[in-house]
């Protein structure tokens, strides 16, 4: 099953970088989790189910006039996904800025139940044991 997640996981990703909100809500396990870093400000700790990751959506992408998620590195580690990657911002000013970011998303019978974020790629890849 584990390509099947990284393909999963790989088709939020492009629906999320075409702006396409249905297309990354068919890709959202009614009853996942999505954990953030706490890192951003005005960013809750964790969104729930589909509405949670409407307001997800709203809270990420809102203030931004585009955010696009550039993979760096997939490893499919059978029942999870470790995607490095790096977003690229601009905001409504048209400044833009960069970050290197990790997601660590788990999944059961082909569908991602929660979704783990980290600030760095180093503390993704400690998080499931691997190192750089």
């Amino acid at each position: 099953m584990s390509q099947e997640n990284v393909d999963d996981y790989l088709r939020g990703v492009a629906a999320w970088n075409n702006g396409d909100l249905d297309g990354w809500l068919a890709t959202v396990n009614p009853g996942g989790e999505f954990r953030t870093s706490g890192m951003f400000p005005g960013v809750q700790r964790v969104y729930r189910g589909v509405e949670g990751m409407r307001k997800l959506w709203a809270d990420m992408r809102g203030p931004w006039q585009k955010f696009h998620m550039n993979i760096e590195r997939i490893e499919d580690l059978d029942d999870s996904v470790l995607a490095l990657f790096t977003f690229e911002v601009t905001g409504r000013d048209g400044l833009t800025t960069s970050r290197r970011w990790a997601h660590v998303a788990k999944y059961d019978n082909g569908t991602a139940i929660t979704t783990d974020n980290y600030a760095s790629w180093e503390q993704a890849l400690k998080a499931v044991g691997l190192e750089e």
